[in-house]
């Protein structure tokens, strides 16, 4: 049985979170008494007093982007109402383990009362809210601070990248995030592909996987600006199978490169994969067990994300990144390794885009001993083949690929392994 699909989110169609989804009714009804816009009396003074140091690098960080009014419409009978929208819309993004959720224009929109009321309950429940704002003023950021918004973000537009500006609020500088459109094009592109046709290609994937030092990056899954998210399709290459497979695979391989996350709604149900449909998210999707599959992976991959310390090294310095195999474009099989400032606990990824299984896979790695499978996006969890390595593995002294140690493993087809090390040779396994 192949590795993780433990501690998953839920995936049925319609969620029940029972006394959280009462709990935030409750929180988003205004005090007795409290005029709209005065004397307001902040509850979140758990998150703001660290929001400072989770912004500068202290916590990874992973963000929901939504379009409100459609992602409302999926839910209920229009017009927007914002308490009905936070009561399942919270539940639903701190469940998926992403610490953000950035809204559109929208929310700016309304009368600050509402805003405060939004904000303040994503708060409590531990999430960040940033928003739209593509055009700055001194006002503007003055206003988003006074209402505890989290940060402000423009899209790219195909002239310059677009960046999210996280306010700090502690005396030291708001930190930018930039978006990585290099990323995202080379993975639609490589993906659209045939898969025989992708090794011709394999060095341009390699540059645009490679991390740059200049500045924190953002990973991104997003429709282009003139998109509206909920009909964006992706372009994948194959079968049903071989589509999903892919998208699980690609999404495995974000999520172990240096750089924060952002996605966009639907994809973390796969909907990107699917036939079009009048609602901006098709939540029936869930009874399939591929969208299911799809769901539970990205709350996995969040899940990992704060557990595993050799992922949340920040990429605008020393990165704790390491090519393993750059260079095996006839398999479309990439390997990197992300080592944590510890030396503890580093964490190898194994990207196999060909449709078929590499048995007795040999590179070499950073560090002898064993080696344990802890994510594979071909899991029977995530609708995938099951084919993988469930036991550890155990590193041979053998050199190969400049390392003195190396691991033989089988690689599943058209997926994402993460192998994390555990115990030294002569170690208790």
């Amino acid at each position: 049985m192949s590795g993780v699909g433990s501690g998953a989110a839920s995936t049925a169609a319609a969620y029940d979170f029972g006394a959280l989804r009462w709990w935030l009714m409750a929180s988003m009804a205004p005090p007795p008494g409290v005029p709209d816009d005065t004397d307001w009396r902040w509850d979140d003074g758990d998150w703001m007093r660290v929001r400072g140091a989770r912004h500068h690098g202290d916590l990874p960080l992973a963000f929901y982007c939504l379009d409100a009014a459609e992602w409302y419409a999926s839910r209920f009978s229009p017009p927007l109402r914002w308490d009905a929208l936070i009561q399942e819309l919270v539940p639903y993004v701190a469940d998926l383990g992403f610490t953000h959720v950035a809204f559109d224009a929208a929310l700016l929109a309304e009368r600050d009362a509402v805003i405060r009321r939004v904000v303040e309950t994503c708060h409590i429940a531990g999430v960040g809210v940033v928003v739209s704002q593509p055009v700055t003023t001194a006002q503007s950021l003055e206003r988003c601070r006074r209402l505890h918004v989290d940060g402000v973000h423009t899209p790219t537009d195909g002239t310059e990248a677009g960046h999210c500006r996280l306010f700090v609020d502690d005396g030291r500088a708001d930190v930018t995030l930039v978006f990585q459109p290099a990323w995202q094009a080379a993975l639609s592109d490589y993906l659209a592909r045939p898969p025989l046709a992708r090794c011709r290609h394999h060095a341009e994937w390699i540059a645009a996987l490679t991390p740059s030092a200049r500045g924190r990056g953002l990973l991104a899954q997003m429709p282009a600006p003139e998109v509206p998210l909920g009909a964006w399709r992706q372009r994948v290459h194959g079968d049903a199978w071989q589509r999903f497979a892919n998208l699980r695979a690609a999404l495995g391989m974000m999520w172990a490169l240096p750089g924060e996350k952002w996605l966009g709604m639907g994809v973390e149900l796969g909907q990107v994969l699917a036939e079009r449909f009048p609602e901006a998210i098709h939540w029936p999707l869930l009874f399939e067990s591929r969208h299911a599959g799809m769901l539970r992976l990205v709350a996995d991959l969040n899940r990992l994300y704060v557990n595993e310390p050799a992922l949340q090294i920040r990429d605008d310095g020393d990165n704790g990144f390491e090519w393993l195999v750059p260079d095996d474009g006839h398999n479309s099989v990439v390997v990197f390794a992300r080592q944590a400032d510890s030396g503890h606990a580093t964490l190898i990824c194994v990207s196999n885009f060909q449709a078929c299984v590499h048995q007795t896979y040999r590179f070499g790695v950073p560090a002898g001993g064993r080696w344990r499978e802890i994510f594979n996006s071909d899991s029977v969890f995530y609708a995938g083949s099951n084919v993988g390595n469930g036991r550890s593995l155990k590193a041979l002294p053998e050199p190969s690929h400049g390392q003195a140690q190396s691991l033989t493993l089988t690689v599943p087809p058209m997926a994402t392994l993460f192998l994390r090390h555990e115990v030294w040779h002569g170690d208790t396994p």
